[in-house]
């Protein structure tokens, strides 16, 4: 067992959990495997500003949170195997079920890990849907009315990071005000490994940028050239956007408010199907093959740092990249 490991914290219904699988007959090499999949998830929402200290914790947790976790991190940035991935959605669903045994299998996993279908690209089409649909206010409650004014162009820039820039989540909520270079129109963003990559605003992104801080009152504002996160929070009870007095700074967003976010923007829009960040972030991906680039030049504006996690958009693009391309699908 690896120092990391061993000395890796778990709260008390986690340890309740793999105790039971021990009393249960599972082999020592199963409970230590087992061990280090819940530690990878501990960390990633802990890393994500969610905490999952109770059993309510975890519990708590909506779907597309997990679905995030799945795609963004085990398959996008770790690049686990398929056998991988199965076993951690057995664990989560395996401790969900102990914890509320009513709560049936949550998560299903069948996708192989390193191959990308069309099904996971998301059409141009569907991006520009969302964006009318966040302009819009149909299908809003009285409550989402009144913050519809100071939401619209920070959900909108959400979407947008996420389809024209490939951001993934962990990089929305990890932006702070000191990563804005608006003189030169760019940013910086930071891998889970302190990687940054740079990345260039278009004048119409960086207005909407702009236009966003705005939309947010003085005295909650995220200060320039600051460590506070560019996203922020808002509270549907006082109308406005939160502040952390412990802090002294604005509440950033977390993995859970925004696929809250996303969840409920695609059940107005009435697409289809429902549209992820994944599939967002992969549109962006591929759309760099049409593009002369070099290796390095396409880690960059992918937000990547091994070649190797750009071999499934290589071969996916190779596969049906250039038709989607030349029926102007996803351009």
């Amino acid at each position: 067992m690896t120092k990391r490991t061993k000395d890796y914290p778990l709260p008390e219904y986690i340890e309740t959990y793999l105790y039971h699988l021990g009393a249960s007959g599972r082999q020592p090499s199963t409970l230590k495997r087992y061990r280090y999949d819940l530690i990878d998830v501990h960390k990633y929402f802990r890393d994500h500003n969610v905490e999952l200290d109770t059993p309510n914790d975890w519990l708590a947790v909506p779907l597309e949170s997990w679905k995030t976790f799945v795609n963004d991190f085990l398959i996008e940035e770790k690049l686990y195997q398929q056998a991988t991935v199965a076993r951690i959605v057995t664990v989560i669903n395996s401790l969900t079920t102990f914890l509320n045994p009513l709560r049936k299998k949550m998560l299903h996993y069948a996708q192989p890990a390193h191959t990308l279908t069309i099904d996971q690209i998301a059409l141009e089409t569907e991006f520009d849907r969302l964006v009318k649909t966040i302009r819009s206010t149909k299908g809003l409650s009285e409550n989402q009315l009144q913050a519809h004014p100071y939401l619209v162009n920070r959900n909108e820039l959400i979407v947008t990071l996420f389809y024209k820039y490939g951001l993934r989540v962990h990089h929305i909520i990890r932006l702070r005000m000191n990563d804005l270079h608006l003189a030169s129109h760019a940013f910086d963003v930071y891998d889970r490994l302190g990687n940054k990559f740079t990345l260039k605003l278009s004048q119409a992104d960086q207005s909407l940028l702009m236009n966003y801080l705005a939309d947010i009152p003085t005295p909650v504002r995220p200060r320039w050239y600051s460590d506070d996160p560019v996203f922020v929070s808002f509270d549907f009870a006082r109308m406005t956007f939160r502040w952390v007095y412990a802090k002294n700074q604005p509440k950033q967003l977390t993995i859970v408010m925004i696929t809250k976010m996303m969840r409920q923007l695609n059940e107005r829009s009435g697409l289809a199907r429902s549209v992820t960040p994944s599939m967002l972030r992969n549109a962006h991906v591929l759309k760099t093959y049409a593009e002369d680039m070099t290796p390095i030049e396409r880690m960059n504006v992918t937000c990547m740092h091994k070649e190797s996690s750009l071999r499934r958009y290589e071969q996916a693009y190779a596969e049906f990249g250039e038709t989607l391309y030349a029926s102007k699908t996803i351009l």
